[in-house]
């Protein structure tokens, strides 16, 4: 399926996901001395596997980095592993051989942190794009599609994840692939096909356990699929390619933690860990209105704060889900299912999920609202009403989401109300600038140019579906204008009894910090010795010991 009709709406598709490219790149947030718990181990399991051929992360790999709190030790072999399945690692670890050969003297932590970002966060975020474009494109046509993409990308928690390498990006992009494939290669019947995108659906498990939820209405589609004529053999062929990945991390699990059944989750050492994941089903228990509260209503986490047209979306996948075309009606039945499905799981969590934008286990997701997004800017381009309330929407999620991935996209909630109002509006006002291509190539500040770029370009895709008409026309203005209304408004929230001190602490971390000329040092990853990799792969290192040079800052 080629996106366009037309050759000359190739170079349209051409520039559009250009944009997107560059609004994913042109910033790059980054403070070393947070030592993300969520990023840490997945970079230092990487370098291990890169440098010794293991998945242990302790012994001179470590190099006397803090792992934080998200580690396991195994009880097979006493090492200390990710409490995370491995497959962000695996892309960490090409992210590190391809840093390490441009670096091969002078590597330090915030170079490798931007390579690993680029290949689990970034170019999984892209391919979503470019893969949604081409299948959006023939059921919605280019400007709807392109707008449901924008508010998406742009207009989601997803966009900050792909500025991290949590890996939420790279199982969104394995999830949706898959599972889009999936149904239409058993609705063709075609074999190879649904075993290809079986086991890329399944791959998603393999780098964050929480996608598994995405194959249940997968799997009761093709239950249903078994008897219609012709389907049977494709089915098959799906769940025979989802049987190799989900293989694989048993493999990883029995070789780790010594059970196929194991995971990191099992085997925490942080002992408030050990409570949480201890309850229900690794965390998950019955739906309790406080895990609702915090996941879908509170100003600070919230999944209706970050992204305020998920209900339109929801609303958009029913009445796709009921309409005349089979293609749409299917993928649409399958993404609203996933999405309540998640809604649930979220309610029933039993922990919160540490430093995030919104609810973290939901990013997976919040792709499958795509084909709903399309559906309501199609039904609402026509009426002035509905037009205003989706655009005023979609831009208060423009403004607050590109502001977080590119400024501090991973908020602790405790100590704030609204982190719009307690740490984003004061970066801003602040001018508090990142790291980032602009600045890096040509020494210019690129904050605001992507910000504004971001923003312009979200709401130029919704205007390019709007019926030209006087009073669609004022319908897309006002609710450009009360969306960014809404920002305003909402700096003036109540301030949490310690958001300030949180503020200072974000600004204490800052990089660049432009009171000290230059860039702060980073961590240096000096090169392992072969002597260094023979110890790894013998097993763990007396404690104290480590890389033969120690932290060297620069």
């Amino acid at each position: 399926m080629k996106i366009p009709s037309l050759p000359s709406e190739r170079p349209r598709a051409a520039g559009f996901l250009a944009f997107l490219g560059l609004a994913f790149l042109l910033c790059f947030p980054y403070a070393e001395a947070t030592r993300n718990a969520n990023e840490l181990p997945r970079l230092v399991q990487g370098m291990a596997l890169w440098e010794t051929g293991q998945w242990a992360i302790d012994g001179p790999a470590a190099r006397r980095l803090p792992l934080g709190p998200d580690v396991a030790r195994s009880p097979k072999d006493g090492r200390l592993y990710p409490n995370k399945p491995p497959g962000t690692a695996v892309a960490c670890a090409l992210a590190y051989g391809l840093a390490r050969g441009l670096h091969p003297d002078d590597l330090d932590l915030r170079t490798y942190t931007w390579w690993a970002r680029l290949l689990t966060g970034v170019v999984p975020t892209w391919a979503l794009a470019a893969f949604l474009t081409l299948r959006l494109v023939p059921l919605f046509g280019r400007e709807a599609s392109f707008a449901a993409i924008a508010m998406l990308t742009l207009g989601t928690p997803l966009l900050s994840y792909a500025h991290l390498a949590y890996g939420h990006a790279l199982a969104a992009c394995f999830a949706v692939l898959g599972v889009w494939g999936c149904i239409d290669a058993v609705t063709r019947a075609e074999v190879a096909r649904a075993a290809g995108f079986g086991a890329l659906a399944a791959a998603a498990v393999t780098v964050e356990y929480g996608a598994v939820f995405c194959g249940v209405p997968l799997a009761v589609f093709l239950v249903a699929s078994v008897r219609q004529r012709g389907r049977a053999v494709a089915v098959a062929a799906a769940l025979a390619g989802a049987l190799v990945p989900i293989a694989a991390l048993a493999a990883y699990q029995d070789a780790v933690f010594g059970s196929p059944w194991a995971t990191g989750y099992h085997h925490v050492i942080e002992p408030d860990f050990v409570r949480k994941h201890g309850q229900g089903l690794l965390g998950l228990g019955l739906p309790r209105a406080r895990a609702a509260y915090v996941h879908l209503l509170s100003p600070s986490t919230g999944l209706l704060w970050w992204v305020p047209t998920l209900p339109a979306a929801v609303y958009g996948l029913a009445v796709a889900a009921s309409g005349p075309k089979i293609p749409r009606r299917d993928h649409a039945r399958v993404a609203l299912a996933t999405l309540l499905l998640y809604g649930v799981v979220l309610c029933s969590l039993s922990f919160e999920g540490g430093w995030r934008v919104g609810p973290r286990y939901f990013a997976v997701a919040l792709p499958f609202c795509a084909i709903g997004f399309a559906e309501i800017v199609t039904q609402c381009r026509t009426t002035a009403g509905w037009l205003l309330a989706i655009v005023a929407l979609s831009t208060y999620a423009f403004v607050t989401n590109v502001w977080a991935a590119n400024l501090w996209p991973h908020f602790d909630p405790t100590n704030l109300h609204h982190p719009v109002a307690e740490v984003l509006w004061p970066l801003w006002r602040e001018h508090a600038e990142p790291y980032g291509l602009l600045r890096a190539w040509f020494g210019i500040d690129g904050l605001r140019i992507c910000v504004y770029g971001s923003v312009a370009g979200g709401l130029l895709a919704l205007a390019h579906t709007v019926e030209p008409r006087l009073v669609t026309i004022l319908g897309f203005a006002t609710g450009v204008g009360v969306g960014l209304a809404a920002v305003v408004a909402v700096e003036r929230w109540p301030q949490h009894p310690r958001g300030r001190q949180n503020l200072a602490y974000v600004r204490g971390v800052w990089e660049p910090d432009h009171r000290v000329p230059g860039d702060p040092p980073s961590f240096r990853i000096a090169a392992l010795s072969p002597e260094d990799i023979e110890r790894a792969r013998l097993g763990p290192v007396p404690r104290g010991a480590g890389a033969t040079r120690g932290p060297s800052f620069r």
